[in-house]
């Protein structure tokens, strides 16, 4: 079989409806160019459609309950602690894994759950928005000559200490300016190194751009950057592929889950130090501290991101993950459930009888589903899934029991120290379930529309370079994207269970995993 190159583009929160004007008025060009000579189409993510683990459900083939991570956090409600993954909370190979396996080169840039970084045949270097400032490339020789030669700095949110209308347009500077540095260290290190296989992401695109303007002109000019690049880039290997790990649609209000929990008599409060930041209004020490430059401070001593799950804005809210206020605020010798924003339900199973779970699952589901916005008449959350209906694997029974997907226009907050429904929305774009993708090069057909899965690209990639697709991957390959009578098309798929060895690797990991705390 000859060697073959593949370029793979992945682009956090991108969707056709956000950027298809960008495209018709020829803003584009390199993307629509893309679209007209391979196939192209929606590609469904996983439930609930975030970041984490929306990227490791590509790169591995699997749904997260083979993975073991269900969102950003998670939250051990029998042990009363807040687990934030990372890299190594994950004991399933991924798609460089097997493609090193075979000699394959590969370089990996700026995808979100790679930190810290793993060893590779090739470099990896990982993305936000969960990076630290150091120790974040493979080969770590490399980490000085990305920042010195190419500009790279791996996460947002050490350079700024909130979003707000008086600093939206300093948000925006230094997101363009991440994007521009990570695309040009990836051309950067391909040039250098020549992996067969490259990977290149940008989450700062969608956490903040996309979700704090939408498609207005900030975005809009970070989607320029990104098709100028992929301009520069796609010609030099034979497969192209441009993917997201969810979509992105325009949103209005805040919903706060755990105020409806609370409304509803399923969840009590305790009085904790939130109450009092909130009381003294405390976003007014914030917007000091932007106004005389002591943020820069605080960010570099990392004095507000250890308290930043206490500290509220100026509406009192907080961060997504409330993990810690979560486990301070409630009551948990009367609260019978909990939610984290973005979807996850947790049962408080040391108070219920199995009976009871039934039953309030049953309850839950049917309430939230058909509870209505007072003001718009419209229903924030849009479907309850119970876990064993959209989980399988090893890891369902650690998923939380049910997960809410949000409905348009709306945001889950969760909001464990509010007492209102409702709030407009600082955000204008919320994660949505449909992506994007497309996908050109040999053998590939032109200018098709279909629409796909997350889990397909991982077998679909290993089937375009040769390799087998292991038998616990969920994903397809996908047949119906090649041409008919093509190399491609007659190739015979290979499924391949993991062997002895691979089962005794992931058996280890598992229980290092468990020493660690991380499952």
């Amino acid at each position: 079989m000859n060697k073959i190159n593949m370029l793979v583009i992945g682009i956090d929160g991108a969707c056709w409806p956000l950027i298809i004007k960008m495209i018709d008025a020829g803003e584009l060009p390199n993307i629509k160019n893309l679209r007209e000579n391979g196939v192209w189409g929606d590609m469904k993510s996983c439930i609930p459609p975030i970041t984490y683990p929306a990227w490791k459900c590509y790169s591995t083939g699997k749904n997260p309950g083979k993975l073991g991570v269900f969102w950003w956090e998670y939250l051990d409600i029998e042990n009363k602690k807040s687990i934030i993954p990372d890299s190594r909370s994950f004991d399933s190979k991924e798609i460089w894994d097997y493609l090193n396996d075979k000699d394959i080169t590969t370089g990996i840039i700026g995808m979100p759950t790679t930190y810290p970084p793993k060893k590779v045949k090739g470099f990896m270097i990982s993305g936000g928005p969960d990076v630290g400032e150091k120790d974040f490339t493979y080969p770590k020789s490399i980490e000085k000559e990305v920042k010195d030669k190419y500009g790279y700095f791996p996460n947002f949110f050490d350079k700024i200490i909130q979003i707000n209308e008086e600093n939206k347009q300093k948000v925006a500077d230094i997101c363009l300016k991440q994007i521009d540095s990570n695309f040009k260290t990836s051309v950067g290190l391909y040039e250098k190194e020549k992996p067969d296989f490259l990977q290149v992401c940008t989450y700062t695109i969608n956490g903040p751009l996309q979700h704090f303007f939408y498609d207005d002109e900030p975005t809009k000019k970070a989607w320029r950057v990104v098709d100028s690049y992929i301009g520069l880039l796609k010609d030099k290997f034979q497969y192209v592929i441009i993917h997201s790990d969810h979509g992105t649609s325009p949103m209005k209000k805040q919903f706060f889950i755990n105020a409806w929990f609370k409304k509803e008599g399923y969840l009590f409060r305790k009085k904790s130090l939130g109450d009092f930041f909130i009381k003294i209004g405390l976003d007014r020490i914030l917007n000091f501290l932007e106004k005389t430059n002591l943020s820069d401070l605080l960010i570099k001593l990392k004095i507000f991101q250890s308290f930043s799950t206490l500290i509220p804005d100026k509406k009192g809210l907080f961060g997504e993950t409330e993990g810690k206020a979560i486990f301070q605020k409630v009551d948990w010798k009367k609260s019978k459930v909990v939610g984290s924003a973005q979807g996850p339900i947790y049962l408080n199973n040391s108070i219920l009888t199995e009976d009871e779970k039934s039953r309030l699952k049953d309850e839950i589901i049917r309430k939230l589903e058909s509870f209505k916005d007072p003001e718009t008449g419209k229903n924030p959350i849009d479907k309850v899934y119970r876990r064993e209906d959209i989980y399988s694997g090893k890891y369902t029974n650690k998923a939380p029991e049910l997960i809410a997907l949000d409905s348009d226009e709306y945001h889950n907050k969760g909001g464990i120290r509010i007492d209102v429904l409702f709030r407009e929305s600082i955000w204008k774009g919320n994660n949505s379930i449909n992506g994007l993708f497309v996908i050109s090069g040999k053998d590939i057909k032109k200018g098709k529309n279909i629409d796909i899965e997350i889990f397909d690209l991982a077998p679909t990639i290993l089937h375009i370079f040769g390799l087998p697709v292991p038998t616990d991957i969920d994903g397809k390959v996908l047949k119906e994207i090649f041409e008919e009578n093509s190399d491609l098309s007659r190739r015979i798929v290979n499924y391949k269970k993991n062997d002895e060895k691979e089962e005794e690797i992931i058996k280890k990991s598992i229980k290092k995993l468990k020493g660690t705390g991380r499952l």
